[in-house]
C-alpha cells in the first residue's frame, strides 16, 4: 500500500501537492488543508474535507469563498443526516432548513410535534407536489383536519382529503369538500356514513338536521317519524311527540313539492307525463313506510289529544268531549284504552251519558287490560249508570252535504254514506259547512274562520296564517 502511495505521489507535478498527500497519509488533515489553502486550491481542501465526512469544515470553506451552492446544500443535508442518526432531531431540523430540504423537514417537525412550523411549510411548496399529501397525512394522524385539508387541497388530492376526513370522523369537513368537488354519489355515501355515526352515538336529531341540510327529505321524514313513534310509546311527552310528527310530515311535504317543481316544462303534455312520473316516484318513496305515509295522522292524533286535555282542564268539558270523540279516528296511533277513557271522562262531566256509556262498553270489551283495571272500570260504570240514565242532552242537528242524512255536530263521518267531515284544528269541532272554514297552506288542515280570528299561526303545524285571518 505504501508503494502505491509513493507511486501516486510521484505522478503529482507539484511539490506542495505531494506534501499535502503525505500529510493526509499520516492523518495530519489540518496541515494538508493549510497546504491546499496556501496554494489557493480551496477545491482540493473541500475535496479533502468531503472525503473525510467533515461537513462542518466543508460549510466553513464554502462560506469563505470556495465551492458552490450545490456543495453547500449537500453539506447542510449531510450534517442534518448525522444529527438524525443521533436522534438529535431539533439540530437536524436546523440544518435541513438551511438546505431547504422540505421532505426531511416534514419528518423532523412531525417527530418534534411542531405542527405550527409544519403548517408554515405549506405555502412554500409548489402546488401539486406529493409533499403536500405527506403533510396532510401527518396532520390527519393527529386529528388536525382543517390543516390537513389545506395541504391536500393545494396538492390537488381532493379524494384523499375527503377519505381522510371520513376516516377521522371529521364529517363537516368531508361534506364541505364533497359538496364542492366530489360527484353526487360520493356525497350520498358520506351522508350515509355520517348519519350512521350520529345514530350510533345517539344523536338522532343531529342526524335529522344533517338530512334536512342535504335535502334528504325522505330520510329526514322517516327518522322523525320513527322518533315520534318511539316518543309516543313512552306516554311521557305528547307535545314533543306531536312536534316530531309535524316535522316529519313537513319534510314529506317538502319532498312532494320538490318533486312536482322538477316537472315544470313549457310543453303541457310533457309536464303531465313528468308529474305522473313524479307522483309514482313519490308513492314508491313513501308508500312502503307506514309512519312515513301517516305522519300527519300522528301529528293530528297528538294535537287533538293535547287540545282535549287543555279544554277539559280549562273547564270546557263539552268541547273536550267533542275533541275526544274525534280521537276515535286515530286508534292506530293512540292506545284505544286511553281514547275511550278520555271520552268517558269528558262525556261524564258534560252530562253526555249515552256517549259515556258507549265508551265504557268499549273499555269493558277490550282485551289486554289488566284484571284489576277491568274490575275498577266495571265498578265505576255500575256506580255511574245506577244513578244516571244513558241519555245525551239534545243538540243541534245538521244534514250531511252528501246524502242529506242527519248528523250531529260531533260526528266525524256520516252514519249513512260514510262521508268524512273535517275537524277544526283550533277547536276540535266538526266542520259541516265548508263556507265557514278555511285551510292552512302548509298542512292543508281546515279550521273555522271565526276560530282563526286574531290567530297568527296554524294550531297544528304553526305555519303563519294569511294576515286576513288574524285581523280583528
Amino acid at each position: 500500500m505504501g508503494v502505491q502511495f509513493v507511486k501516486r505521489c510521484g505522478k503529482l507535478d507539484d511539490e506542495k501537492k505531494q506534501q499535502a498527500e503525505v500529510a493526509q497519509y499520516f492523518g495530519k488533515f489540518d496541515e494538508a488543508e493549510k497546504i491546499y489553502r496556501d496554494m489557493d486550491r480551496r477545491d482540493l481542501a473541500l475535496q479533502l474535507r468531503a472525503s473525510l465526512g467533515d461537513w462542518e469544515k466543508v460549510v466553513q470553506l464554502v462560506q469563505q469563498g470556495g465551492g458552490d451552492d450545490e456543495l453547500l446544500v449537500n453539506a447542510w443535508n449531510k450534517i442534518g443526516d448525522k444529527y438524525m442518526e443521533r436522534q438529535l432531531v431539533a439540530k437536524a431540523a436546523q440544518h435541513y432548513a438551511q438546505a431547504k430540504n422540505t421532505e426531511r423537514l416534514i419528518e423532523c417537525y412531525a417527530q418534534l410535534e411542531d405542527y405550527e412550523k409544519l403548517e408554515r411549510l405549506i405555502p412554500t411548496i409548489t402546488e401539486g407536489s406529493p409533499l403536500l399529501s405527506e403533510i396532510g397525512r401527518k396532520f390527519m394522524a393527529v386529528g388536525m383536519s382543517s390543516e390537513a385539508v389545506s395541504a391536500f387541497m393545494k396538492g390537488g388530492d381532493v379524494q384523499t382529503a375527503i377519505d381522510q376526513c371520513v376516516k377521522q370522523h371529521q364529517w363537516e369537513a368531508a361534506l364541505t369538500l364533497a359538496e364542492s368537488h366530489a360527484p353526487t354519489g360520493d356525497i350520498q355515501k358520506i351522508l350515509a356514513q355520517y348519519a350512521s355515526h350520529l345514530l350510533a352515538s345517539g344523536k338522532q336529531l343531529h342526524a335529522v338536521e344533517l338530512y334536512r341540510k342535504a335535502n334528504q327529505y325522505t330520510d329526514a321524514a322517516r327518522l322523525l317519524s320513527t322518533l315520534g313513534a318511539e316518543e309516543g310509546e313512552k306516554r311521557m311527552n305528547p307535545l314533543r311527540t306531536k312536534k316530531l310528527f309535524v316535522m316529519a310530515a313537513l319534510e314529506v311535504e317538502r319532498m312532494r313539492k320538490k318533486m312536482l317543481s322538477n316537472t315544470s316544462a313549457p310543453d303541457t303534455t310533457r309536464t303531465a307525463a313528468q308529474t305522473l312520473e313524479s307522483l309514482l316516484t313519490q308513492d314508491t318513496a313513501t308508500g312502503g313506510d307506514k309512519w312515513l305515509d301517516s305522519s300527519w295522522k300522528g301529528a293530528e292524533a297528538y294535537h287533538f289529544l293535547l287540545l282535549c286535555q287543555r279544554q277539559l282542564y280549562a273547564g270546557y268539558p263539552a268541547e273536550a268531549m267533542r275533541t275526544a270523540l274525534r280521537l276515535r279516528e286515530y286508534e292506530a296511533v293512540l292506545p284505544p284504552a286511553e281514547i275511550y277513557s278520555l271520552i268517558a271522562l269528558t262525556a261524564f262531566y258534560s252530562k253526555y251519558y249515552l256517549q259515556c256509556s258507549k265508551a265504557f262498553i268499549r273499555l269493558q270489551a277490550m282485551t289486554g287490560i289488566a284484571p284489576y283495571k277491568k274490575e275498577a272500570i266495571d265498578k265505576l260504570a255500575l256506580a255511574i249508570f245506577t244513578k244516571y240514565q244513558p241519555n245525551d242532552p239534545s243538540t243541534r242537528r245538521f244534514g250531511c252535504h252528501n246524502c242529506g242524512a242527519t248528523v250531529k255536530d260531533y260526528d266525524a263521518r256520516c252514519a249513512s254514506c260514510s262521508t268524512s267531515f273535517p275537524c277544526c284544528v283550533f277547536s276540535g269541532r266538526t266542520i259541516l259547512d265548508a263556507a265557514e272554514s278555511s285551510s292552512c297552506k302548509a298542512c292543508k288542515r281546515r279550521f273555522f274562520k271565526a276560530e282563526a280570528r286574531n290567530k297568527r299561526n296554524c294550531a297544528l303545524c304553526h305555519t303563519p296564517l294569511p294576515t286576513a285571518n288574524y285581523r280583528g
